[in-house]
């Protein structure tokens, strides 16, 4: 992987329209920052005629601003496909493709196995504390901190019975950690995942606590 500079590009004229979140846009807005590329210079590079200028430059913002690369794009203009596009654009910039090989086919994997954007899952327990005259603000926010059940990062790639699977091992080890254990005398009295779309809650289970050998 190519190493860029870690600290926050101060958007001129040529990136202040960019708003990059993947690795490769970050590396492909310093570059045209250095530079100092126009969009229309970049995509009349590309081999867009003067006509299509305007939406081939919206194309270029959507795409270096995209966690994904733009690479979910199913409309396909009469010069570039997704994947082609951002080919020729890391040409014009000249960045190796080869260094970002690996993220690019990762996520058209994704894209062709699994919902887009995927769902995230959150799995907390339901406590009871019994709070104390003395309990201000931040030392509730510290005990509530401990419902939360850390669920592995790829949980939404896997299948319905591994899901379930994981979430079950999740629990009860959450479970045997802080039962008991709580500030605030806290009883865990259940547990609850979230599904959450787009930003939007989509699903909502109830666990029972896990039985105890």
């Amino acid at each position: 992987m190519s190493h860029i500079n870690s600290q926050n590009l101060t958007p001129s004229k040529y990136t202040h329209r960019y708003t990059p979140r993947h690795l490769l846009a970050k590396e492909a807005v310093s570059q045209i920052e250095k530079c100092e590329r126009r969009s229309q210079d970049i995509v009349q590079a590309m081999g867009y005629p003067p006509k299509h200028i305007i939406s081939a430059c919206d194309r270029l913002r959507h795409v270096l601003s995209s966690d994904i690369l733009g690479l979910n794009a199913t409309e396909i203009d009469t010069y570039f496909t997704a994947h082609e596009f951002l080919k020729a654009l890391l040409s014009v910039l000249d960045i190796k493709y080869d260094t970002f090989a690996e993220d690019i086919a990762q996520i058209q994997y994704d894209l062709a196995h699994y919902p887009y954007p995927l769902p995230k899952y959150s799995l907390q327990a339901k406590i009871d504390f019994k709070w104390s005259g003395g309990a201000n603000w931040m030392s509730r926010g510290v005990a509530s901190s401990k419902a939360v059940a850390y669920l592995p990062q790829n949980i939404a790639k896997m299948n319905a019975a591994k899901r379930e699977l994981v979430i079950q091992q999740c629990l009860a080890a959450h479970y045997a950690e802080y039962n008991g254990h709580l500030p605030y005398n806290g009883v865990i009295n259940g547990y609850q995942l979230i599904i959450e779309q787009r930003h939007e809650m989509v699903d909502s289970i109830a666990y029972d606590l896990p039985q105890c050998e």
